[in-house]
């Protein structure tokens, strides 16, 4: 089972508010192609894993919002293979009911991130979110995958805010994309600490040295096993961060720094994640030939390499 946590898709990019869209139009002037979102591209991505879960957006600080209608509708066409994580602002007055129809109209987790938010993770409207969420039995799914406006409160994204909300919510799944990057040493900690915090490779996938520091870090740790596979599709695919993950002892080939088994790279690309989190049922396991053959014992090659 191969369970993508982190992919999005919008109809516009002003649905993420112009300095957001602006951001995401600059990130693609400097790579080949620019992120593609479309429900196309999403669906032809999504092909190389069994499930996946679609985030929502809203920010009222950054006057943006993807039409969960839209999303919803992506949803129900997939039979089964994609779940819906509802975006929540705690700054909105109808946060805490949006929570509580969550599931009703067919959510299976929910979505927020403090810094393109704003908000602070203990602020008293936030924590009420996390409140009803834990009563709802609903994952929280924390975190933004691609480039941030200059407006976003970074403050806000240290991982060690959350530490409060996990003791005061013992039983709320909390998941943190990207090993809360760049502050990943304190995600590492705060996922050791707390049963019910996981973290995802959503983003870092695409830097490679990066995601070798965390993995390392997180089997240093012992957290491995509380490591979920995630693309942050669209600034990544799912292939493609695939291959990444299996791909990181690249970067230590023939030297005497620690290598990553192949097992444990298997087991977080594999994690059945819809059981884990408790978003639903899961789907069966479809054909994914060509991604499975990336979990051959052979070494690979990076990007570029000849022979």
């Amino acid at each position: 089972m191969i369970v993508d946590l982190d992919t999005r898709l919008w109809p516009s990019l002003e649905d993420l508010g112009a300095e957001l869209g602006a951001a995401v139009r600059s990130l693609g002037s400097s790579r080949w192609l620019q992120p593609d979102a479309t429900s196309e591209a999403h669906a032809s991505a999504v092909r190389a894993v069994d499930a996946a879960v679609v985030l929502g957006f809203r920010s009222e600080l950054i006057r943006g919002a993807i039409p969960e209608a839209v999303l919803r509708g992506v949803v129900e066409r997939s039979q089964g293979r994609l779940f819906l994580a509802r975006a929540i602002d705690p700054a909105r007055p109808d946060a805490k009911a949006e929570v509580e129809s969550a599931r009703k109209e067919g959510a299976a987790a929910l979505w927020m991130d403090p810094c393109t938010q704003g908000f602070n993770p203990t602020d008293t409207r936030a924590m009420r979110v996390f409140d009803r969420a834990e009563a709802n039995q609903l994952p929280v799914l924390l975190g933004w995958s691609g480039p941030l406006p200059a407006s976003g409160r970074l403050e806000f994204a240290r991982p060690y805010l959350l530490d409060e909300v996990a003791r005061a919510f013992p039983r709320l799944t909390i998941v943190i994309a990207g090993f809360g990057g760049p502050f990943i040493s304190e995600t590492i900690s705060l996922v050791a600490k707390h049963d019910h915090v996981f973290t995802t490779t959503a983003g870092i996938a695409a830097r490679p040295w990066e995601l070798l520091h965390a993995l390392q870090s997180a089997r240093d740790h012992g957290v491995d096993r509380k490591v979920c596979f995630a693309s942050g599709f669209p600034f990544d695919t799912p292939a493609r961060a695939i291959e990444s993950i299996y791909g990181v002892n690249s970067l230590v080939h023939a030297t005497q720094l620690p290598h990553i088994a192949r097992s444990v790279l298997r087991e977080i690309v594999e994690r059945d994640s819809v059981s884990i989190l408790g978003l639903g049922v899961p789907p069966p396991p479809g054909s994914r030939d060509a991604t499975r053959s990336l979990a051959a014992d052979a070494p690979l090659r990076l990007t570029g390499e000849t022979g």
